[in-house]
């Protein structure tokens, strides 16, 4: 919940007062950890099948297309921004080539600690090129309020998602995030 005031004024800072930090990260991190964080809000593109080129990393699959995206990401932006309804905190997923995958908002629901914790043994980089502005990518986008699942089966590490039941107050966040991005909350 604090990585907003740890970060502030030490990472790049974009022209609306947002920071973001960039970090090199397998798909399998992603796997092992978004399991723990508990309830999230996720954004991703209505899914349209598998890019060609998508290759999922060894040993991992998802349990649906929706989160197939997650399998591409090469990159993270962990980005914490103070806005007129208070601080947020996401997660970018961008591929190799520069998409934007999906986005994960935390909620007041969501394990801080978890979060932290996720990104720690990363490595820092220097912003990738990004194909696709934020706006006409998250156009395509349906948000929805889940809990990521990881479970073992038949020697693979299964990420999969369910709908969670988060308070009053992190409905309410997630609406306004929505709203604010111009999305649909599907579930």
């Amino acid at each position: 919940m604090f990585g907003w005031l740890a970060s502030f004024g030490v990472q790049s800072r974009a022209r609306n007062g947002s920071t973001t930090r960039w970090l090199a990260v397998p798909p399998r991190t992603l796997v092992e950890g978004l399991g723990q964080l508990g309830g999230v809000l996720y954004l991703a593109p209505r899914p349209t099948g598998c890019p060609a080129n998508a290759v999922p990393p060894a040993g991992c699959l998802v349990e649906n297309a929706e989160l197939a995206p997650l399998m591409s990401t090469h990159f993270v932006g962990l980005t914490c921004a103070i806005t007129a309804e208070g601080p947020r905190e996401w997660l970018d997923c961008v591929s190799g080539e520069g998409d934007t995958l999906a986005r994960i908002y935390l909620l007041p629901d969501t394990d801080y600690l978890a979060w932290d914790g996720l990104f720690a043994g990363a490595t820092p980089i220097d912003a990738p090129q990004r194909r696709a502005p934020d706006r006409e990518w998250l156009r395509a986008c349906r948000a929805r309020v889940l809990s990521f699942q990881r479970r073992r089966l038949v020697g693979f590490d299964v990420l999969g998602a369910r709908e969670v039941s988060i308070s009053s107050l992190g409905r309410g966040v997630a609406r306004d995030i929505a709203v604010s991005e111009s999305v649909a909350i599907t579930g």
